[in-house]
């Protein structure tokens, strides 16, 4: 396959920010209980986009390996990822809609507005190419959505970290 090394380094990536997503995770050392919703919230992003983008960056290389023609490769996957990258979307979507009227609101003001933006448009994008509305684009949707994932999980990653700062500094 001739993408396989860009799509193997995509999943080191994945599972290197994942690695350190749960690093961070432990560093924090508060018992789940005393975690507030968005806190919960935040690491399903985190988690949630980079392991799609773990998992759905080796699809390609598996459907590669069965011989199949690469437009149908790219069409399978682009499928996958948009499916993947819209039900997730949605669910948090109406996740963070339950906490806040809950009474929790986002504490990254435009955050969850720009992740589910870059995410649907990005799965949109891949649904169009599975369409065959795009015939030539195939991997490069798809290389977009699996960016798109990572930029979403190390934004998630970073907010997580301020909140976490933050919270630090009031306890002082």
């Amino acid at each position: 396959m001739e993408h396989e090394e860009f799509l193997v380094g995509i999943a080191q990536v994945a599972v290197t920010l994942a690695g350190f997503s749960g690093l961070v995770i432990a560093i924090r050392g508060a018992p789940s209980s005393e975690w507030h919703a968005r806190d919960i919230w935040s690491l399903s992003w985190m988690f949630g986009t980079t392991f799609g983008a773990l998992f759905l960056s080796l699809l390609p290389v598996v459907l590669g390996s069965f011989r199949l023609e690469d437009e149908i490769v790219w069409r399978i996957s682009n499928a996958v990822m948009s499916i993947f990258v819209v039900v997730f979307t949605v669910w948090m979507l109406i996740w963070g809609h339950r906490l806040t009227k809950a009474g929790h609101p986002p504490r990254v003001r435009y955050f969850p507005t720009m992740a589910r933006l870059l995410l649907l448009g990005s799965g949109i994008c891949g649904a169009g190419q599975t369409l065959g509305l795009f015939p030539n684009a195939g991997t490069g949707f798809f290389f977009s959505s699996l960016v798109a994932c990572l930029l979403v999980g190390a934004f998630s990653l970073v907010v997580f970290m301020v909140v976490f700062a933050r919270a630090a500094t009031r306890r002082r």
